[in-house]
């Protein structure tokens, strides 16, 4: 009994760490300064979302390969990373001093924005041709009413491209392990 406790505080544990590294990634100031996200709240946030989304496809993936033993390990990991996600939202509305009665319907509306933006997401990357209607859902969903360049459009969907590819070289055990590693923002 206390192996599935162990078990489940270290993939927490694991859940917290790749957390950390995606929100590190999704700030990186390239973002920001070149590719013309808006560094406000609304746009840190997509940036976030964007990247937890690639994450949670890349180990959805590892999940349908029947041949895998570490599905139960990967429906876990994927469920810990979504919940230490709207943990981070609750406490990041509570420190900008929304109040206790507005937090849990702000949170259902992230929540909402996150698991819509995850579909659309996951529905782009298996279908033929990614790269116009990843253009058209970084342009609606990260810049909003700002129209970036082409060009930046462009390498933001080169980027997604990159890390897709990335991440799918990654085996279990990195991501088991905590250790996944994001390309460079260029």
């Amino acid at each position: 009994m206390f192996n599935f406790f162990n078990k489940n505080s270290k993939i927490k544990d694991i859940a917290h760490g790749l957390f950390t590294k995606i929100v590190s990634q999704a700030r990186q100031p390239e973002f920001y300064e070149a590719w013309q996200v808006p560094d406000t709240l609304d746009g840190r946030f997509d940036l976030i979302i964007l990247h937890v989304s690639l994450v949670a496809d890349r180990f959805e993936a590892q999940l349908q390969d029947k041949n895998t033993a570490h599905n139960k390990n990967m429906a876990m990991l994927i469920r810990y990373l979504q919940e230490v996600l709207f943990d981070n939202m609750d406490m990041s509305l509570r420190e900008m001093g929304v109040g206790d009665m507005s937090v849990g319907k702000k949170v259902k509306i992230m929540a909402e924005a996150y698991y819509g933006r995850k579909k659309a997401y996951q529905q782009i990357i298996r279908s033929d041709d990614m790269a116009p209607d990843f253009k058209e859902a970084l342009s609606r969903n990260i810049y909003r009413d700002q129209k970036p360049d082409d060009g930046v459009l462009d390498d933001f969907v080169s980027y997604v491209n990159r890390q897709i590819e990335y991440l799918e070289s990654q085996s279990y055990e990195d991501f088991m392990s905590g250790n996944i590693v994001f390309t460079e923002v260029k």
